[in-house]
């Protein structure tokens, strides 16, 4: 079972959450439901959730600062955050946070239940993968010897918040390699290890994932939420998004404010 952490200050958002989602037919269990940041925090360390369904706007410590304290206590939990928020910098904070989903409220709890599924889905397949990882010695090693105290995981987090904090500009491997002090080709190997997948199809989704979250909970223009992820052509920006959601950027936004309407 995944443990799931659920987090909201209103109460009865809370109980639906824990009530209307069938858990148990996702394979999921509800390890705790918190009214505030501080308990929440408190309930993760205890529990090392898996997912964790948070409110973006709450007293005291909102979900983005709760966010970032849960990665300060080295817990990855996959997080979709529940959010009404409209502003530009929520969605790029998010985003360096690891944070790849959010429902927009008034919560529709059949398109919740789908992105849960996903996000569940996306876990269990990363657990299988590391679990392979592990059983396979590398035999290379890390070129730098101060880096001989970093572990795979730790280089590619490090590389993940690189690329995160870098969309908009053009960034490649090597770049990316250097940063973290190791080589070019020990790099693509932790990094498909690590993401199942190439550093360029990587960088595509998290700039399309970006685009997705502006286009929802902001009123940017498509050409500068285009921009801001790394493509200055819009026509190309364009192409590229329709390519992976199968709809224009545009048809996006239009759906999904169709959806909260």
């Amino acid at each position: 079972m995944l443990k799931v952490l659920l987090v909201d200050d209103e109460a009865p958002i809370l109980n639906n959450l824990n009530r209307v989602l069938p858990w148990q037919e996702m394979g999921m269990e509800v390890v705790g439901m918190a009214r505030s940041g501080m308990d929440a925090l408190r309930i993760a360390e205890e529990e090392q959730p898996d997912l964790v369904l948070s409110d973006i706007r709450m007293p005291v410590m909102d979900g983005l600062t709760f966010v970032g304290k849960l990665r300060e206590m080295g817990l990855d939990s996959e997080v979709l955050l529940l959010t009404g928020y409209q502003e530009f910098d929520y969605a790029r904070e998010a985003i360096r946070l690891g944070v790849k989903e959010y429902i927009c409220k008034p919560i529709h709890y059949e398109e919740l239940g789908n992105k849960v599924r996903e996000i569940g889905a996306s876990i269990r397949s990363k657990q299988f993968k590391n679990k392979l990882y592990n059983s396979i010695p590398l035999f290379q090693e890390i070129p730098e010897a101060d880096n001989g105290k970093k572990t795979p995981d730790q280089l590619m987090n490090l590389a993940a918040q690189y690329i995160s904090e870098h969309l908009h500009s053009d960034i490649g491997i090597e770049e990316v390699a250097n940063k973290i002090g190791i080589s070019g080709s020990y790099f693509c190997l932790l990094f498909k290890n690590r993401f199942a997948m190439t550093f360029v199809e990587y960088v595509t989704q998290q700039r399309i994932e970006a685009a997705k979250f502006m286009l929802t909970n902001s009123d940017k223009s498509i050409t500068v939420i285009g921009s801001g992820v790394g493509y200055q052509e819009r026509r190309y920006f364009t192409k590229v998004f329709q390519k992976q959601t199968g709809m224009s950027p545009k048809e996006y936004r239009d759906r999904c404010r169709a959806e909260v309407l």
